[in-house]
């Protein structure tokens, strides 16, 4: 398989793949008067592979370009989305080739992560991807809310024309401390205008007795069900700065919605637990649910930004299949009084893993005491100061690509 960055000419091939494969409508006679426009966008990258060098396309794949959050940092993110391959040419190669392109080029860029959502997990760690951090969804019945205390304050809907920039303002101040979470300019481009009302979307803000803005939800009905949950069919949320944001967004739906829904859905990351703060748990549902799949772009990178506990040193042996230049042994030096100090070294390693599970364990999906856990990972060296290094934080990411 032949791969390469594809051209704004070609776009229109990675959409037909991508219908094909997601099984969507595809016009070729539109998209081929549409392709005389298409533009280059600097937000993502479209990479196609062919049988031949200059061939028609036989899958491709889109890069989203993201920045995110990684210890008090800010690195670059690839998400890989469009996954899409053509029935006659699966099995052959032609993701893998992309994958490869892709992921060298990141690299050749300066990124640090790159991130997707799996059909199947088993099929990416082939990339060296692996399994990172998890939502906590809940399914509330709407009369067990009946309990909650009260925490004042009021709700109002927006509406087009309204004032969205509360929704980025409580983003930032929820996800400002979450590793992977995306910087974002605005939460959501697509609650702009009369977009939401016409997919029968709404948003409701939450503001506290001084007018603070603390929490909102978009949501939509589906069944009996208020959901409020992010999916690539309806991008909801909910979203709050507190306790007291949450609890006035949940008074809200009980005294308002208590006619209309059954239940309320709605996800937190995995370091939220809310069971001390809902009144009524015995007929609620929660359950985790991936939140995608990482690895390492750059290895030394997140190892020189990564946020240690204490004093020590670590030595990592890395692995990655596809990038030569994360494929070696690293001495991590940290220390209350200075920056992360990584080398390379011939020192026996004190741990080997790959670059998937070193992004998930550097990010704070998992921690030490997961790695006995991970038949992958082997620990060469039992007393050293692994806990000092993975360890559990708030990571998440709220973008779908």
């Amino acid at each position: 398989m032949f791969a390469r960055k594809l051209q704004p000419s070609e776009y229109w091939q990675a959409r037909r793949a991508m219908a094909v494969a997601f099984e969507g409508v595809f016009e070729q006679e539109k998209e081929l008067e549409k392709s005389g426009t298409d533009k280059e966008d600097p937000k993502e990258d479209l990479y196609g592979a062919s049988i031949t060098p200059d061939g028609p396309l036989a899958a491709s794949i889109v890069i989203n370009n993201k920045e995110v959050r990684f210890d008090g940092h800010t690195v670059k993110m690839g998400g890989v989305g469009g996954v899409a391959t053509l029935p006659a040419q699966r099995r052959g190669g032609a993701i893998r080739a992309c994958m490869e392109l892709s992921l060298r080029e990141m690299y050749d860029k300066g990124y640090a992560l790159s991130h997707l959502y799996p059909f199947s997990t088993a099929y990416y760690r082939q990339f060296g991807f692996a399994p990172a951090s998890q939502w906590l969804r809940w399914k509330v019945k709407l009369s067990d809310l009946k309990r909650l205390p009260k925490a004042g304050g009021s709700v109002t809907q927006l509406f087009p024309g309204d004032d969205l920039s509360p929704l980025s303002e409580i983003y930032n101040k929820m996800y400002g401390d979450i590793n992977f979470s995306c910087i974002r300019e605005v939460f959501d481009k697509d609650l702009e205008g009369d977009k939401p009302l016409a997919s029968k979307r709404w948003i409701f803000l939450w503001r506290d007795e001084r007018g603070g803005a603390g929490a909102f939800m978009v949501c939509s009905r589906v069944g009996n069900s208020l959901v409020c949950y992010p999916n690539f069919g309806l991008p909801n949320a909910l979203l709050f700065t507190s306790a007291d944001g949450l609890i006035g967004l949940l008074n809200f739906v009980h005294s308002s919605f208590i006619a209309n829904f059954d239940t309320i859905e709605f996800s937190v990351p995995g370091h939220m637990d809310l069971t001390a703060l809902l009144p009524e748990l015995s007929s609620m549902e929660y359950a985790p649910v991936l939140n995608g799949m990482a690895r390492a772009v750059n290895a030394e990178m997140l190892l020189k930004l990564c946020r240690c506990k204490d004093e020590g040193r670590l030595v990592i042996r890395v692995t990655d299949d596809i990038l030569p230049e994360n494929n070696d042994t690293f001495e991590l030096a940290f220390g209350y009084e200075f920056e992360n100090r990584v080398t390379r070294t011939k020192e026996s390693p004190d741990i080997t893993l790959d670059v998937g599970n070193l992004a998930v364990l550097l990010g704070g999906a998992r921690d030490a005491f997961s790695l006995e856990l991970s038949p992958d990972i082997l620990r060469e060296n039992p007393f050293a100061l692994f806990d000092r290094v993975f360890y559990r934080k708030p990571c998440q990411i709220l973008d779908l690509f």
